[in-house]
């Protein structure tokens, strides 16, 4: 087959969630005979407008993303823009590719490459696969707004026209209204982030980067760390957390709390958890870094602690839980984690059925104090059975040409 895919971000060394994915997609890709290109935006100048990473052909669409940390009126409008630029070239290149020799597929991923899927469908008659990555402007305080509503829009449009929809979890189609009854959905798992690129120490390793991630906070001996990583969004449940290490603390238990990540879009989020940390008097205590942390330094995060966080209400997959878990981490989740993704129901974390912060801080006590030992162990065996990427390629691959047969 002949593919074009269409995605907000492009390896290597991709900006979030959805550039995880494609990186280590493309990756497992390496060993299938298929004609791969990807069309997405990088960050990196240094890198050449097209070029192979492994036997895929990616054609870059520099963003530098200067207006992050801007003021609202002025990183909507970067995000218009660049957006705008990723879907017109998205469209040129596919329409090249198919004018030299047919494209069997062109894979959009995200409501935002949307316009690119639309345009392939409807004018170009190509056959288009919609990857849905998140239910988040559908759900909750990331449904308000103009560009949940844009979002809204074109994700049902393209929901109409696409040959095939595909989402990580059962979850994510229950959390979209217009995928119901559809018989063009599939759920294709995905592969556990970037574990891939994260080996798990042994002993000698892992007792060194828990020395050199604790003195970074001056954590004492015996005091136990418990790490989040990810956005402040609100549905990520950090506020939940922050009140849950409270109240361990008034119990008696000797803790300590990072939390890596930042609001982004919403800054304003960052200084409201700072304000809310003050107001609890827990300073001390809690780590507010403000941004995210690259590879390795997530890497060494998720080893030094002695336990992970993630008290998500709803989640499309779970990169960072499956990260952890995959390096032997004691693990935590919320209830907006869909069971199947994380073997919850097998023992490989624990979830908890609420974000109330006085059940997560008893799952959070359980585990920094070791009542089941083997629990990291079983994450790491189930994350390695279940979540490969070589599986999440080739049912990929099975259902792109399923659909293009179809």
């Amino acid at each position: 087959m002949r593919i074009v895919m269409i995605s907000p971000d492009a390896p290597p060394d991709p900006y979030g969630g959805i550039g995880t994915y494609i990186e280590g997609l493309l990756g497992a890709m390496e060993t299938r005979d298929d004609d791969v290109h990807l069309v997405g935006t990088s960050r990196h100048r240094a890198l050449p407008r097209v070029s192979r990473y492994g036997e895929v052909t990616v054609r870059r669409v520099l963003a530098t993303r200067p207006w992050a940390r801007a003021a609202r009126p002025r990183w909507l409008l970067g995000m218009v823009v660049e957006f705008a630029r990723l879907n017109i070239v998205g469209v040129w290149y596919a329409r090249r590719l198919h004018a030299r020799r047919r494209v069997d597929l062109v894979a959009v991923h995200d409501w935002m490459c949307a316009p690119a899927g639309l345009i392939c469908a409807v004018l170009f008659r190509m056959p288009v696969c919609y990857h849905v990555h998140s239910a988040e402007i559908f759900l909750g305080a990331g449904s308000r707004g103009a560009v949940a509503a844009l979002g809204r829009v074109l994700s049902r449009a393209l929901t109409r026209r696409a040959r095939l929809i595909m989402i990580p979890s059962a979850n994510t189609v229950a959390a979209v209204p217009h995928l119901a009854g559809r018989g063009n959905v599939a759920v294709v798992s995905h592969g556990a982030g970037k574990a891939w690129r994260m080996e798990r120490p042994n002993d000698a390793e892992r007792a060194a980067v828990r020395d050199k991630v604790r003195s970074l906070y001056s954590i004492p001996d015996g005091r136990r760390l418990i790490l989040f990583a990810g956005r402040y969004a609100p549905h990520k449940g950090v506020n939940e957390l922050i009140e849950a290490v409270g109240r361990m603390l008034d119990d008696g238990a000797d803790v300590a709390l990072v939390l890596a990540g930042t609001g982004w879009p919403d800054v304003s989020l960052d200084d409201r958890l700072r304000e809310r940390v003050a107001r609890l008097g827990l300073a001390e205590r809690v780590h507010l870094l403000g941004r995210f942390l690259d590879t390795d330094e997530l890497r060494d995060h998720l080893v030094a602690a002695d336990a992970c966080a993630f008290p998500s209400s709803y989640e499309p997959f779970g990169f960072v839980a499956l990260e952890a878990m995959a390096l032997g981490a004691r693990t935590v989740v919320g209830p907006g984690f869909d069971e199947a993704v994380v073997g919850s129901a097998e023992g490989a974390c624990l979830r908890t059925t609420t974000r109330e912060p006085a059940e997560l801080a008893a799952a959070l006590a359980r585990v920094v104090g070791q009542e089941d030992p083997e629990l990291g162990d079983r994450a790491g065996r189930y994350v390695h059975d279940h979540h490969s990427w070589q599986a999440a390629a080739a049912r990929t691959l099975q259902a792109y040409a399923e659909a293009v047969r179809g």
